[in-house]
């Protein structure tokens, strides 16, 4: 009995729960951003924290003493808790009534992933709280051979697929109640090359892609896309490209200007900058481009400037290309009226200390957060994903940290990553790749999706709940080329 009322007593504790954001009784716009800390007598500290939206309805939870997280809720009235344990049994919470009266940032909905082997899309239907996922009634839809990169509308009404192996474009209509796909009219549309990439116009209007033919030229090919989602040629497509090696391309998010990633002579990596033309779409080069990317100062020769991927920021101020030669992020400021570009200074931006070339990070793919505050990149070579945190006045990103899943005790094994995207909210980031039970890519590695909370001050990121989701028909080699696209 005295054993037991020691323990009793020993945690006899109760957390004190502090929350700075948002304030009791406040209006707010959704995400909504909760920041809070919890602090207690025990001397083995906080042991988690925990976002209540409603009775027993758990948004949120991590293993720390503090946290900074945004939660997806309609518009409502809502009592809210935020909770804390301790590790010697104590709980403490803080309530916190609030009004939700707008949406600032459309929640995700419907998170679409590519399988490479298998040409299919796999649907999931994401939950706006915790960002778990769960696959729609359909499961999948069939695309053609090799699909590797995929691209929505804005309001995430079409989704269209570049296919590597078919060499043409898919187009499905997006069920906004199931999020299960079904092919618009007309669907496969023909590209003059392998597929690499497609992107939407922010009017939803066109629909560009890349390619490149047997000969290794590029083309960017450009569409129309009609009332029932199908597509027809511009005028003069297909443009002709000295393509990049990844085909990246991108929108200004004004509709005005292309940017797509290129080759100079001598291997040199380039960004074209594109006119587009309002009307019918058509493509015609701005003065001065196409635009070198600098060499980071690190390289050797045979670490170029080939960028693999393009991102717009969200103000339309900054164009960042991710590079997977020179393990770095390239920077660019636009000119507003005339899509031009110039280097930042500094730039490109090392991914972490810059690594040798039998240790690389190797960034494939790039995403950038809709409040243009962090960059997320897909490290294939270096196993990882990493969070940049950028300036928002000069547009400099800054390295933060790397998560490798394989030392995550929520991701079983390590997590290849293929891919990455952040969700329209801004509250979570996915990505796909390889699940191994080591830190190498053995045969008969497995498929899955992985989802994060980012954390709103650092960026960094924790496991969702459920992860990993297995997708089993991912491509198996290790130049990968594969995408994930959410949508709102």
């Amino acid at each position: 009995m005295s054993v037991i009322g020691s323990a009793v007593l020993a945690s006899a504790t109760t957390p004190v729960v502090t929350v700075t954001s948002p304030g009791s009784g406040a209006s707010v716009g959704s995400p909504v951003n909760y920041v809070a800390s919890a602090t207690t007598a025990c001397a083995k500290g906080i042991s988690a924290m925990r976002i209540y939206t409603a009775s027993g309805v758990n948004a949120y939870t991590i293993n720390a003493n503090k946290l900074n997280t945004n939660i997806n809720l309609p518009v409502g009235s809502y009592s809210t808790v935020v909770q804390a344990w301790d590790n010697c049994g104590g709980v403490g919470k803080t309530t916190v009534n609030i009004t939700v009266s707008k949406i600032n940032l459309a929640p995700p909905k419907f998170l679409y992933a590519t399988e490479y082997k298998a040409g299919r899309i796999a649907e999931y239907k994401v939950n706006p709280l915790t960002g778990s996922l769960s696959a729609t009634s359909q499961g999948s839809a069939a695309a053609h051979s090799g699909p590797v990169d995929m691209a929505s509308d804005h309001w995430g009404n079409r989704l269209y697929v570049a296919n590597s192996g078919s060499r043409n474009l898919d187009g499905y209509v997006i069920s906004r109640s199931s999020g299960n796909l079904t092919k618009v009219p007309g669907s496969p549309f023909a590209l003059p090359g392998i597929g690499l990439r497609v992107v939407v116009h922010p009017s939803a209007h066109f629909v560009y892609a890349t390619s490149n033919d047997s000969s290794s030229a590029g083309h960017i090919s450009a569409y129309k896309v009609q009332s029932n989602g199908s597509l027809t040629p511009v005028p003069g497509s297909p443009f002709a490209e000295n393509s990049g090696t990844e085909g990246a391309i991108a929108v200004h998010p004004n509709g005005k200007y292309l940017y797509a990633a290129v080759n100079l002579p001598g291997f040199v990596g380039a960004v074209a900058v594109y006119d587009i033309n309002e009307v019918n779409g058509a493509l015609t080069p701005v003065p001065g481009s196409p635009f070198a990317v600098p060499t980071y100062a690190g390289c050797n020769q045979f670490c170029r400037p080939q960028p693999a991927d393009l991102q717009v920021d969200p103000t339309g101020h900054f164009l960042y290309a991710a590079q997977s030669a020179q393990d770095s992020i390239a920077a660019f400021k636009i000119d507003q009226s005339t899509g031009t570009l110039t280097n930042l200074p500094g730039s490109p931006y090392p991914d972490g200390s810059f690594n040798t070339d039998s240790t690389p990070k190797d960034p494939m793919r790039l995403s950038i957060d809709p409040n243009g505050k962090f960059i997320y990149t897909a490290d294939d070579e270096g196993e990882s994903l990493s969070v940049w945190g950028v300036n928002k006045t000069t547009g400099v990103p800054t390295f933060r940290a790397s998560l490798q899943p394989c030392t995550d005790p929520n991701v079983p094994g390590i997590l290849v990553p293929y891919s990455v995207s952040v969700d329209p909210s801004g509250s979570f980031v996915y990505t796909q790749g390889h699940q191994t039970n080591g830190c190498n890519i053995p045969t008969g590695t497995k498929g899955v999706m992985a989802g994060f909370s980012a954390d709103q001050g650092s960026g960094f990121l924790f496991s969702v709940p459920g992860n990993p989701f297995v997708n089993p028909n991912l491509n198996s080699t290790t130049i990968s080329r594969e995408s994930v696209v959410v949508t709102r």
